[in-house]
């Protein structure tokens, strides 16, 4: 059933943040506001029009990203968001945006640049790393973060923003009252802890400075305050929202036209008998009743001659001239809105125009084609099972000399070999006892192909003799789990193996298990009938390098985070007087690395 028919029974609730597009919805659909929501607009802009918020900046013509940026920056107070409602930076996609800002920002206090990208929220560290924002460390440390907001997400979106933060809000061309208080109200604490200032293009200021000089007396125009305020820019807004409204009603008027074309082709239907037989005829007619002309011939659009009318004046020839006369009541609500919000403006037209034309200047927009770069496709790897691995199930045999079976096991770093990675993974410098099976390493065949998509999980890895640590492959996993689950049904009471089979997940939340110690989940389980839970727990400096190869973001514990700090070389905060006296003479960098 249409949303908007009549005939629905039930009552349609729903939420809008203001009601200033209330005039173009279909006549079938009404506001009702609750009474005590009806000062929200009030409240809004009592808010908007607070004195902190009286900063006002004009950029000069043909401004690009950069320089809009470089004044943002240098502006005081301090600006940590951008919300770019009018659509001022357009020479940049949001990441070239977030890491240009990121860049002009003061290194002390700002870490990170969040910024959309289609619908994900992802944020740019000072490495220019990008990763997602709810799982990286930005999502708890909003305070070090300038947030850039583009035209579509400044409706919607919703940050914490702490206490005192100060919003850039751009002014483009027909910006309207709906879309600047949605994206004013980003900041959830507006006029009590959060602030504004405004950016308008050149253009627009010119607007605002014509219609402050217009809305005064002749008398006083010489006496005239050049600068704009607040009151200026709503001003400016609320004409933009008028004009707005007024250039919907002629199309929401010829959505109407449409819409009771329809009625009247279903009306000729008896619904309520059900052996009506739709014929091939009935169904043609419906069909010519309710499709949109496809193609127009110029003769019907420029051979009429066209004439001044109001928008009353246009819908009543063409609702004459349609022939529809089935859904009175629907055409009398129409005609009444546009005859009491109409006015006396005229348009230039003709009796049959599908379209209106009207020219709209809008300030110019660069759409970046955005094109998925897939891998090539590639032909996999036949899986194959080595005679070493099924070895490193033997618990009694002599231990296996892995770096003597090149063929089957490589250092951990090997996992890289033909990325871009490979290089910056320094090789030399892991645990001698982290290995990888060859079977893990390859996955295609590679033919001189970049072998960075191709990179396997680290999920799998076999304690060996708990001594060394071998990640498999999958198909390497399930063998082990079937041949450790038959010694294990085999073994002598009391008996306890050193070799298992684990899984290894990447700590991506806070007080996420990441498994692999967990002694219930180990192949074979480390449970003792006699002594309970009896497990080999992985030493802390060899946790750490797991968690650099598979990407754990988090930490249990504040060994763990030491532990990796001191693996990557880096010096956190809070620094002791040694380390903070060594940060001053350049030995440890702004991004804690220790040089």
């Amino acid at each position: 059933m249409d949303l908007s028919s009549s005939l629905r029974e039930k009552i349609i609730t729903g939420f809008s943040g203001t009601n200033d597009t209330q005039l173009l919805l279909p006549i079938h659909i009404r506001q009702c506001d609750l009474p005590e929501l009806q000062k929200t607009d009030a409240i809004v802009l009592n808010n908007l029009l607070r004195p902190e918020n009286d900063h006002y900046q004009y950029l000069p013509i043909s401004t690009n990203s950069d320089e809009i940026l470089k004044q943002i920056v240098i502006s005081k107070p301090m600006t940590q968001v951008i919300l770019d409602v009018g659509a001022l930076f357009v020479d940049g996609t949001n990441r070239q945006i977030a890491i240009k800002w990121l860049d002009l920002s003061d290194k002390i206090q700002i870490d990170y640049a969040v910024y959309f990208e289609s619908d994900s929220i992802y944020v740019c560290d000072r490495q220019y790393q990008h990763h997602t924002f709810l799982t990286s460390p930005a999502s708890e440390r909003l305070d070090r973060c300038v947030f850039y907001l583009d035209e579509i997400h400044t409706r919607g979106t919703d940050f914490k923003f702490p206490n005192e933060f100060r919003a850039a809000v751009t002014l483009g061309n027909g910006l309207t009252k709906d879309r600047l208080v949605q994206a004013c109200m980003r900041m959830r604490k507006l006029g009590k802890h959060h602030w504004l200032s405004f950016w308008s293009s050149n253009e627009v200021h010119q607007q605002i400075r014509t219609m402050k000089k217009n809305s005064v007396s002749p008398n006083d125009k010489e006496n005239i305050n050049d600068r704009i305020t607040l009151t200026d820019i709503l001003r400016w807004v609320y004409e933009n929202t008028q004009q707005t409204t007024w250039d919907g009603l002629h199309l929401w008027a010829t959505q109407s036209l449409s819409f009771q074309r329809k009625i009247t082709a279903f009306r000729n239907i008896d619904w309520k008998e059900k052996e009506t037989f739709y014929t091939n005829t009935i169904m043609e007619n419906i069909s010519r009743e309710c499709l949109e002309a496809e193609v127009l011939e110029l003769k019907s659009m420029y051979g009429v001659p066209k004439t001044f009318q109001t928008i009353f004046d246009i819908y009543s020839a063409r609702y004459k001239h349609s022939n529809v006369s089935s859904s009175v009541e629907i055409h009398e609500a129409v005609s009444k809105r546009l005859y009491d919000y109409g006015g006396s403006k005229k348009l230039l037209t003709q009796l049959l125009d599908e379209e209106q034309q009207r020219e709209l200047e809008r300030e110019q927009e660069l759409e970046e084609e955005r094109q998925q770069k897939r891998p090539p496709s590639v032909r996999p790897y036949e899986p194959q099972l080595h005679n070493e691995i099924k070895a490193l199930c033997d618990m009694h045999g002599p231990m296996l000399n892995l770096s003597k079976l090149t063929s089957v096991f490589c250092p951990i770093a090997d996992a890289f070999l033909g990325t871009t990675f490979y290089r910056e993974c320094q090789p030399h410098c892991w645990q001698q006892n982290l290995w990888i099976t060859d079977e893990f390493k390859r996955v295609i065949q590679t033919h001189g192909e970049s072998l960075d998509p191709f990179l396997r999980p680290a999920r799998w890895l076999l304690i060996y003799r708990n001594e060394h640590i071998i990640f498999v492959s999958p198909f390497e996993a399930n063998w082990l789990m079937g041949r450790l689950h038959d010694l294990y049904r085999k073994q002598s009471p009391g008996e306890l193996f050193t070799t298992t089979l684990r899984l290894l997940l990447p700590r991506i939340r806070p007080d996420q298990s990441i498994i692999v110690n967990t002694p219930t989940l180990t192949v074979s389980p480390s449970i003792a009938p006699d002594c309970g839970a009896v497990l080999f727990p992985i030493l802390t400096e060899w946790l750490v390098s797991l968690f650099i190869f598979n990407g754990t973001l988090y930490f249990e514990t504040t060994d763990e985070q030491t532990a990796y700090c001191h693996c990557l070389g880096v010096c956190p905060k809070p620094r002791t007087e040694i380390e903070e006296d060594a940060f001053e003479k350049g030995w440890i960098t702004i991004d804690g690395f220790v040089e």
